[in-house]
C-alpha cells in the first residue's frame, strides 16, 4: 500500500497534479541583470545609471551592486528567492553570493567581472562587465637634451618624447609648452601637437629676449576613455641658445636650504688660480649668469652669506668651454648650527616676565617646533615670541627647573640644557645652564 502512495505521489509531480504548477510559455517573463557603481555597500541606487563597463585605478576600491529585473521592474531583495535558486559573482576565482561586492585590482590591464543567476527552471543567466584597470603613463623628454646650450638662432629645434604605460583602449591628445619663466610654464598658451610625432620649430620663431635666452619646455598628455579623462605632465627641461662667436659663459645656480623671507645678503666669488676675478651679490635663490671670462680654463666658485652667518659656505669647480654656456653644480647654503637660548638678565622682578633670547642667525627660529618645559611637572609653559625673544611667566614656591627646547627651520635642535629658577620675595634668579646629570 505504501508503494502505491509513493508511486501516485511521483505521478502527481511528473504530471503536475495541481494546475497551479503548470507552466505555460505565455507566462514566462524576461529576467535581466543590471550593475550599479555605488559609494558604499548599502547606498541607494537613486539617480544612478547602470554600468556597461568598469573603469578603475590600480588599488582603488569600488562597490558594485547587482540588480535583477522582471519586465524592467526591479525585484526587491526579499523576493529574489521567488525567482532564483542562487545568485553569485565570479570574482578572481571566488564565488560571492552577495548582491553588493567590493572589488579592486592592483595591476593595470583588462579583466572581466561576471554575475550568474540560476532561476527556478535551472536556467543560468550570465552577465559580464568589461573591466579596464588604468595605467598612469609617464612622459620622457628626449630632445633637445636637457640643459643643451648649442642651439643657434638659425637652427630648427626638434622636440621628441616618449610615453610609457599608455593603455590600448584610450585615446589621447598632446600639447607642448614653452616659456622663459619656469614657474609660469604650465600657464603658457600651449601648442597642439601629434602625440606620436616629433615637433619641429624654427629657433627664430621663438620670442628671444636676449642673445642667448634660456627656455623651459614640457609636454602634457591627456587620455580619454568613455567619460573618463586624465592629465599627465612631463618633467620640465631646458635649453639655451649658443653664445655668439667664440665667447663662453657660466650659469651658477644658488639655493638657500630651508630659506624663509628673512633679509639675506649672499656673495658669489669666482676664482681663477686662487685670485678673485668676479664678485656677485644676491639676496635669494637665484641663478647668476657670468660672461666675459677666458674659455678653456678651470674656475672655482665660492658662495657665502654675510648677514645670516649660520649658513655655511659652499663651493664647486667647473671648466669653461669655448662657445658654450656651462651650468655648474648648484651651490647650496646650508644651516648646520643649532639655535641656543640665553637669559636676557641674571634676575627678573617678580612683576616682570622671564625673557630668554633665541640665538639663531640662519634658517630662523621655528616657534611651532620649540617648547619651554617645567621639569618638576613635565608641563609645557606658554610663552610669547617676538624679535627673537620669548617671554613667559612662572611662579614657584622656592625654585624650579625648566628645559628649553629650540629648533630652527633647518631642523637643527638645541642641545639639551636646563635652567634653575630661584624665587625670592621680590626677584627671580636664573641659574645655569646645566646639562643632564648636573642637577642630580
Amino acid at each position: 500500500m505504501r508503494k502505491v502512495i509513493i508511486i501516485f505521489f511521483l505521478f502527481c509531480l511528473l504530471s503536475a497534479c495541481s494546475e497551479d504548477v503548470l507552466l505555460n510559455t505565455s507566462d514566462t517573463k524576461k529576467i535581466t541583470n543590471e550593475f550599479f557603481l555605488i559609494p558604499k555597500e548599502n547606498s541607494s541606487l537613486a539617480g544612478r545609471k547602470p554600468l556597461d563597463s568598469l573603469f578603475i585605478q590600480p588599488a582603488e576600491t569600488l562597490f558594485i551592486r547587482a540588480v535583477a529585473k522582471v519586465q524592467e521592474e526591479i525585484i526587491p531583495a526579499n523576493e529574489l528567492g521567488k525567482h532564483f535558486f542562487v545568485r553569485y559573482w565570479a570574482y578572481k576565482g571566488f564565488m560571492l553570493n552577495e548582491e553588493s561586492i567590493r572589488v579592486l585590482w592592483n595591476e593595470p590591464g583588462r579583466d572581466t567581472l561576471c554575475h550568474y543567476s540560476i532561476d527556478l527552471l535551472g536556467d543560468t543567466l550570465k552577465t559580464c562587465l568589461s573591466v579596464f584597470i588604468n595605467s598612469t603613463p609617464s612622459i620622457s623628454l628626449l630632445s633637445p637634451e636637457n640643459a643643451l646650450n648649442t642651439i643657434k638662432p638659425t637652427d630648427s629645434i626638434l622636440f621628441r618624447w616618449e610615453f610609457s604605460e599608455l593603455d590600448s583602449w584610450e585615446t589621447s591628445e598632446c600639447e607642448i609648452y614653452l616659456n622663459q619663466n619656469k614657474k609660469d610654464l604650465w600657464l603658457t598658451k600651449p601648442r597642439q601637437i601629434d602625440c606620436n610625432k616629433p615637433f619641429k620649430i624654427a629657433a627664430n620663431d621663438l620670442n628671444n629676449s636676449s642673445d642667448y635666452p634660456l627656455y623651459f619646455w614640457g609636454v602634457k598628455l591627456r587620455t580619454f576613455f568613455q567619460e573618463n579623462s586624465e592629465n599627465i605632465f612631463s618633467a620640465i627641461n631646458s635649453f639655451r641658445f649658443a653664445l655668439p662667436d667664440s665667447s663662453a659663459a657660466f650659469v651658477v645656480p644658488i639655493r638657500y636650504e630651508a630659506s624663509r623671507n628673512y633679509t639675506k645678503n649672499g656673495e658669489l666669488h669666482v676664482l681663477l688660480k686662487d685670485s678673485i676675478v668676479s664678485r656677485h651679490v644676491f639676496h635669494s635663490d637665484t641663478s647668476i649668469f657670468i660672461s666675459n671670462l677666458n674659455a678653456n680654463k678651470n674656475y672655482k666658485f665660492i658662495v657665502q652669506e654675510t648677514l645670516r652667518t649660520d649658513y655655511e659656505k659652499d663651493s664647486t669647480l667647473a671648466f669653461l668651454e669655448k662657445n658654450l654656456i656651462t651650468a655648474t653644480d648648484t651651490l647650496i647654503l646650508k644651516d648646520y648650527t643649532p639655535p641656543e637660548a640665553m637669559p636676557l638678565k641674571e634676575s627678573f622682578s617678580k612683576n616682570d616676565s622671564i625673557r630668554f633670547l633665541a640665538l639663531e642667525n640662519g634658517s630662523g627660529f621655528n616657534a611651532l617646533r620649540s617648547a619651554i618645559i617645567l621639569e618638576n611637572s613635565k608641563d609645557t609653559i606658554p610663552y610669547k615670541f617676538k624679535n627673537n625673544q620669548f617671554a613667559f611667566a612662572l611662579d614657584c614656591e622656592s625654585s624650579c627647573t625648566i628645559a628649553i627646547h629650540l629648533e630652527d627651520n633647518a631642523k637643527n635642535k638645541s642641545p639639551q640644557k636646563f635652567w634653575k629658577l630661584q624665587f625670592t620675595e621680590k626677584n627671580i634668579f636664573v641659574l645655569g645652564p646645566y646639562f643632564a646629570g648636573d642637577l642630580e
